[in-house]
């Protein structure tokens, strides 16, 4: 295959369940995981120099579950975005660097809401894991933004984006 024809591969879905063309399912369903972590963290700050830690630990906690939730729909969406990438190519190695910072970042959440099952506030832990959670997302995003706009995955063609400019009034 040359590599026109696997630059074009990666921009179709490879299943309905990941979105149409030009419009992939993955890049809406990481705002859930993204935002419940980053306000579940906000939470712990409040919940550490705050009046009222409880409420703040309560609501961090469960944004942390929301954001697993949301993260293993991200993960599903990815990986088959993922798969329709040519194998040997760089963008495949970029997802999968993408899709392993993803995972381990998920498994930081989970020990982080572990953590906070039995406690009253939040313990130091689970907020320093929060935080080292939070930093693998940033790197791992930037793959993605590279993965999207470095490589085009999942992206519509030039052609098909110039059409839809030419169409403005």
């Amino acid at each position: 295959m040359d590599d026109t024809a696997s630059i074009m591969r990666a921009k179709y879905p490879r299943s309905i369940v990941a979105g149409p063309y030009g419009h992939p399912f993955h890049a809406i369903a990481i705002i859930l995981p993204i935002g419940a972590w980053v306000s579940a963290s906000v939470f712990d700050v409040i919940s550490v120099v705050g009046d009222d830690p409880g409420v703040f630990a309560l609501g961090a906690r469960i944004l942390v579950a929301l954001g697993l939730l949301g993260a293993v729909v991200a993960a599903v969406l990815g990986l088959i975005d993922w798969s329709a990438i040519p194998k040997g190519t760089p963008a495949r190695a970029t997802g999968l660097t993408h899709m392993v910072l993803n995972l381990i970042a998920m498994a930081i959440f989970t020990g982080s809401l572990l953590l906070r099952l039995d406690a009253d506030g939040v313990p130091t832990l689970a907020m320093i894991a929060s935080f080292v959670g939070l930093a693998l997302l940033a790197a791992s995003g930037w793959l993605g933004g590279k993965l999207a706009h470095t490589y085009g995955v999942r992206v519509a063609t030039e052609t098909t984006q110039a059409e839809g400019l030419e169409s403005l009034p």
